[in-house]
């Protein structure tokens, strides 16, 4: 769990192998900013839902993210479902985001260059938190990724150039 006694509450639910993503971006969330404490919860298995577990981080916490490696239609949107066939989006208090994998082709590569292409490593992860916390401060994805598009053509047209 999160620092207990922290202002702002959040929480990382992770089902697969990007738990040890959702660790290390609660770390560096943390690292930051002294006032945040974030939960990282595994979810362990998709079905049935842990709905004591989905209760218990909607009601402790203003942010839920979920991370999988599945696609949309997964387990983050399973969660979703639960959550405001719950009622727990009802009053606007829980920003809830899934991360999943693109619709998308992912070119060959090492593991960790498809989930940095993915979005789906811990600076993504802490990355979205944090512009679900402060959307004015932090860029979205979209713009991350783009950034990294644009560095890695620039350093292959610097390569070509040598």
């Amino acid at each position: 769990e999160g620092r207990e006694k922290a202002k702002i509450k959040v929480a990382i639910l992770s089902i697969g192998t990007r738990l040890g993503q959702a660790l290390e971006a609660a770390n560096t969330l943390e690292e930051n900013d002294p006032d945040l404490g974030v939960t990282v919860a595994d979810a362990r298995f998709m079905k049935p839902l842990d709905i004591d577990l989905l209760r218990k981080l909607a009601d402790e916490n203003s942010v839920l993210l979920t991370v999988e490696e599945g696609s949309i239609g997964g387990f983050g949107d399973h969660v979703l479902h639960f959550l405001a066939g719950d009622g727990a989006l009802d009053n606007g208090d829980l920003k809830v985001r899934p991360m999943v994998l693109p619709d998308a082709f992912i070119e060959t590569a090492a593991q960790s260059e498809q989930y940095d292409a993915a979005g789906l490593n811990a600076k993504h992860i802490a990355s979205t938190m944090a512009r679900l916390l402060d959307p004015a401060k932090h860029p979205t994805i979209v713009e991350v990724t783009q950034q990294l598009e644009l560095t890695t053509i620039t350093k292959k047209s610097e390569a070509t150039v040598a």
